[in-house]
């Protein structure tokens, strides 16, 4: 069965999702995929969260998530990261039982074997920007071959094989909570209570707590907030609405608490965070004039 929580869509002139890019402080939810994703930090930092593990990435660092793994990142400062996506139908074309395979290639890998094929990793990602970026006569040719070289080193070096009726327990409760997730996101904005979302998961409250934070790693409030925080920042910056407004539009419904979570999660109050948006706006046009 194929879940498409997350709808990732690849550069228009080849193969597969590659960014190399600055961001700003962020945070996002909960979420999965069908494609693979290597997150590699050139500069910053990233709190990645992966099923019910946490990873600090810093800098010269990096971690591969598997398709289907329920993953999270956050950053409180702004990071500068080499992000490549690669779709299911190439990794299911190119790899033997590809259903079956899952990666672990992390920051706190001991290994010293491992280590090594990891900055193989990181040289590949580099020469895939430098490629990239510059667009040689051919320049495809030789992102695909990058993109297969490392496919080969992960398959070789960070596989683990799952049994079949692992992975049809996966299937069962990604179906479950891509329901739920999907209420989320579509009705995020009003009052969702427990008996609701419980209801439209066809479980009763109880075990719906239950069932969420083992498989999400997180509670629903939790989660609910997260996707409410990122929505409201991404409005922050790009409206002139008032906080209050816009904590109301974005379906939080007391501000003590919002204050709380936004300064946990960003080290700051939302009015310093649109403060420093607008000097960097300024200072951007300024070097342009």
């Amino acid at each position: 069965m194929e879940f498409k929580h997350e709808l990732v869509k690849s550069n228009e002139d080849i193969s597969v999702m590659f960014l190399n890019m600055t961001d700003a402080a962020r945070i996002i939810p909960k979420h999965w995929h069908n494609h693979m994703e290597i997150i590699y930090i050139l500069d910053g930092y990233l709190k990645v969260d992966i099923n019910n593990s946490s990873f600090l990435v810093e800098k010269n660092e990096l971690i591969v998530i598997s398709p289907r793994d329920i993953h999270s990142t956050t950053h409180k400062d702004s990071n500068t990261s080499i992000l490549l996506q690669i779709p299911y139908e190439i990794l299911e074309n190119s790899i033997y039982n590809f259903h079956n395979i899952h990666f672990e290639c992390n920051p706190s890998m001991e290994d010293s074997k491992k280590v090594i094929y990891q900055k193989d990793i990181k040289f590949l990602l580099k020469s895939f920007a430098e490629i990239y970026q510059n667009q040689p006569l051919g320049y495809k040719l030789k992102v695909n071959s990058l993109i297969f070289d490392l496919l080969f080193i992960l398959v070789n070096q960070f596989s683990i094989y799952l049994p079949e009726l692992k992975i049809q327990k996966t299937d069962r409760y990604l179906e479950r909570l891509s329901l739920i997730t999907k209420y989320v996101k579509e009705n995020y904005k009003e009052c969702i209570s427990l008996e609701t979302i419980s209801s439209k998961a066809g479980l009763n409250s109880e075990y719906f707590s239950r069932f969420f934070k083992k498989y999400m790693g997180t509670t629903f409030l939790k989660y609910l907030n997260s996707v409410r925080l990122e929505h409201f920042y991404v409005d922050l910056n790009n409206s002139d609405y008032s906080i209050s407004e816009l904590i109301e539009r974005n379906g939080f419904t007391n501000y003590k608490i919002f204050m709380k979570i936004y300064k946990d999660t960003y080290g700051c109050t939302p009015g310093e965070t649109r403060k420093l948006a607008i000097k960097s706006t300024i200072k951007n046009s300024t070097h342009k004039s």
